[in-house]
């Protein structure tokens, strides 16, 4: 018996010590900060990064008004969740846009930030201008918004950090100067004094963007506007025939990733921050004159594979190009084969 009880009072002591949370509830618990999580806001944290990624609660989930609507959010070190319960999972917690907002707090636009063309090694984004490398690229791919795909693919690190808004660029912090990169909810900062993986943090722009919120009464953000989408060229859909414009396709707000022709299966990506509803849409195979179905809604940064039907529609032996046209006859996206 005596032997129990001393079993009992270890297992006790334990799970009193456990230096960094405790669960109480629903609730998970920081004596960091002396701040707690819970409910949606607990599990979005905890499948989506955790610690690295948002770092620690620095205040209690309560309604804060954001774009002039009150929501029921939480802050953290790095970024802050709202809660959207307008939306269907995961779009029911979104992240604050703190990298543009931190900037804007700076007085900074991004908007003129020096631009780059397309490197060997790199992923050139196109829709800001910027190339993210080396390490940078690395991390920006080891972490995504769970959409459910295998892996972790593009579309969900775009739903979590966002576009870069910067080429690499030296920056104080905190005295001391470091090579940066500014993305619109996330700023991605390189410390080669520091072992990997720890040689690149993420800013703590939850912290600066909470101790910077009363700017000074003459201090007027700078407004940065994202560049206009793409415009799609005149209507130009013809049955699937050849397409006099297939060099002006704008890859927005959908582009064809890849077509697997020996499977019949065609994957589109919605490349925008808004739904896309593709009835209406219309996948061609061009050598082929034919089409191949697709439909239905494509939440904003999802990937989505269609499969085509028994009949075969792609060319295995020759070259067979995809054009994706809109439910204005349109040429949306191009796929050169």
């Amino acid at each position: 018996m005596r032997h129990y009880f001393r079993l009992a009072a270890a297992l006790v002591l334990f799970v009193a010590l456990v230096p960094w949370a405790h669960a109480q509830n629903d609730q998970r618990c920081f004596p960091e900060t002396n701040q707690c999580i819970s409910g949606r806001i607990r599990e979005f944290w905890e499948q989506n990064g955790g610690l690295p990624v948002f770092g620690l609660p620095t205040g209690p989930q309560q309604e804060i008004t954001i774009e002039g609507k009150p929501y029921q959010a939480q802050e953290f070190e790095r970024n802050r969740l709202e809660l959207h319960p307008e939306n269907q999972r995961p779009y029911d917690v979104l992240l604050g846009r703190l990298g543009v907002t931190r900037l804007e707090q700076q007085s900074r636009n991004w908007f003129t930030f020096p631009k780059s063309e397309a490197q060997p090694g790199c992923r050139f984004f196109a829709e800001t201008g910027h190339n993210v490398c080396g390490d940078i690229l690395a991390a920006w791919r080891a972490h995504g918004l769970d959409l459910g795909q295998p892996g972790v693919s593009e579309a969900e690190n775009l739903a979590l950090f966002g576009l870069p808004v910067s080429d690499v660029q030296t920056e104080q912090i905190e005295g001391k100067p470091y090579q940066v990169q500014w993305f619109e909810r996330a700023r991605f900062e390189l410390h080669p004094e520091n072992q990997p993986p720890y040689n690149m943090l993420l800013g703590l722009l939850g912290n600066e963007v909470r101790a910077n919120a009363a700017e000074a009464p003459n201090t007027t953000p700078v407004a940065s506007p994202m560049p206009a989408a793409p415009q799609p060229p005149a209507p130009s859909f013809n049955n699937c025939q050849a397409d006099p414009h297939a060099g002006q396709a704008p890859n927005d707000p959908v582009k064809i990733v890849s077509i697997d022709k020996r499977a019949e299966v065609v994957t589109l990506q919605n490349v925008s921050s808004e739904a896309v509803n593709l009835d209406g849409w219309h996948m061609c195979s061009i050598t082929g004159n034919q089409q191949h179905p697709i439909g239905g809604t494509l939440a904003p940064n999802e990937s989505k594979q269609f499969p085509g039907p028994a009949a075969s529609i792609w060319n295995n032996s020759s070259s067979d190009p995809g054009a994706l046209y809109d439910s204005q006859e349109q040429l949306i996206s191009y796929y050169a084969d």
